[in-house]
């Protein structure tokens, strides 16, 4: 009787403490999971982030998946998101052939890497990112004459143009001036090897170089170890994580400002007003002093209504930690976020609607939301992992559209539809292809 009594206990036990491990979601087959379920039900949701969701609100904050031999969890909420995002101990990334197929098999660089690496790459990234990136003189002058020339070239057709490639190369040109200023990689970085200047550096390269130099005699075994391949990952990391998001949000930017006519014409007044029809709209026309208040509130309202990376790059646990009431694992376990949601949620009033007004307070200042997450990164995003590049992201957001709105009016061609805010799904939302007229102003 009593062995009986501790065998059922000890089942009991064990079956409570395994519970911890496995976070709800829908019902998973052997050896598959849920890989056929999500393939059968998206195609009523169209779209990942909109299908986790459809789940979530069944099964909670968090949302256990599992696909093949792959654990996810999708984290929704603005307190879940900002807990597990600002905690070191979710600070990983997947260790899969997919990503390092990029990076000659290796983790290195800043968006796939973690560990002490990670912490060191960063750290020298972030740190010269400031120095070229940024509030940089140079920098802003670069940004300005890729605007230029694109006005340039808006200005020499009368017909209607396809937007949804129209910033590629600008956006390119931007991230090459800030990494080396010229194409081929591998054959740059040798370049800057043999014509470099301790102190003068002229881009993120040479400061990776300078940085590993002054470094060889301190023993300081990562800096000293960086290799050619190393930093030939930093520089793709800063052309996929800089490039992709910008140009979708700047194209989004335009689709609601089309489809909305009065946030156009009220954009174009204050830009009228601050800047002028003859000067060059600069990055100092956001200072306090000028207040393009209503420009930023725009800029706000796109990243947030637009989503372009609904759940983020997936993270992972550095060591077994517990996440709510669940345990989690060390590695195998994929976290996503459920910013999406978080932006489209019910937290907003009429969230379909494009309103930048939402982050105006009632004396006409800007008002930041504690919900706006964009590229998983933001003001209230507080861990190691924010984007590094989201000031930089913001202001060539700026820039464009205030060069391209001073300039011109924006229709869309005779007989077109508007064009459609309903995004094409993939690692990050675009838009569907769209033309528009850019008519000079008077």
């Amino acid at each position: 009787m009593w062995v009986l009594l501790v065998m059922l206990l000890l089942i009991f036990f064990l079956l409570k403490e395994k519970s911890k491990t496995i976070i709800l979601g829908p019902k998973r087959l052997p050896y598959v999971g849920n890989l056929f379920s999500v393939l059968l039900e998206l195609k009523k949701a169209k779209y990942h982030h909109t299908l986790w969701k459809t789940w979530s609100m069944k099964y909670g904050n968090l949302l256990g998946l599992r696909l093949g031999s792959i654990n996810i969890v999708v984290v929704f909420g603005k307190e879940m998101i900002k807990e597990v995002s600002s905690r070191d101990a979710f600070d990983g990334r997947p260790d899969g052939f997919m990503y390092t197929l990029r990076s000659f098999g290796k983790k290195l660089g800043i968006v796939f890497n973690d560990g002490h690496s990670w912490a060191k790459t960063r750290r020298i990234a972030l740190k010269y990112f400031k120095s070229f990136g940024y509030g940089s003189r140079h920098m802003e002058e670069h940004i300005s004459g890729e605007c230029k020339e694109l006005v340039k070239i808006l200005s020499r057709t009368n017909e209607p143009l396809l937007v949804n490639n129209m910033f590629d190369v600008a956006i390119v040109n931007v991230i090459w001036q800030l990494v080396a200023g010229k194409r081929l990689l591998q054959k740059v970085i040798e370049e800057h090897r043999t014509t470099l200047d301790l102190d003068n550096p002229r881009d993120v390269i040479d400061s990776f170089l300078i940085e590993m130099h002054q470094n060889k005699e301190n023993s300081c075994k990562y800096i000293t170890d960086v290799t050619g391949e190393e930093l030939q990952v930093v520089c793709l990391d800063m052309f996929e994580a800089g490039v992709e998001t910008v140009k979708n949000t700047m194209v989004f930017m335009l689709l609601y400002l089309v489809r909305e006519q009065e946030v156009l014409r009220r954009l174009q007044i204050e830009i009228d007003e601050v800047v002028g029809k003859d000067r060059t709209p600069t990055l100092s026309d956001r200072s306090k002093q000028f207040r393009m208040i209503y420009t930023e509130a725009v800029i706000l309202e796109t990243l947030r209504i637009t989503s372009v990376a609904p759940v983020g790059i997936p993270h992972m646990a550095l060591a077994d930690t517990q996440l709510g009431n669940y345990n989690i694992p060390k590695q195998g376990t994929f976290i996503l976020f459920g910013l999406h949601d978080l932006h489209n949620g019910s937290r907003w009033k009429n969230p379909s609607e494009f309103r930048p007004e939402r982050f105006l307070t009632n004396e006409s200042n800007l008002m930041h939301d504690e919900s706006l997450m964009p590229f998983g990164c933001g003001k209230f995003f507080s861990g190691k992992r924010r984007c590094i590049g989201e000031n930089l992201a913001k202001s060539e957001l700026f820039m464009f559209i205030t060069h391209i709105l001073q300039k011109f009016n924006l229709r869309v061609p005779d007989g077109d539809p508007l064009p459609t805010a309903e995004p094409l799904d993939g690692l990050t939302l675009s838009a569907k292809p769209f033309k528009l007229l850019f008519q000079q102003r008077n």
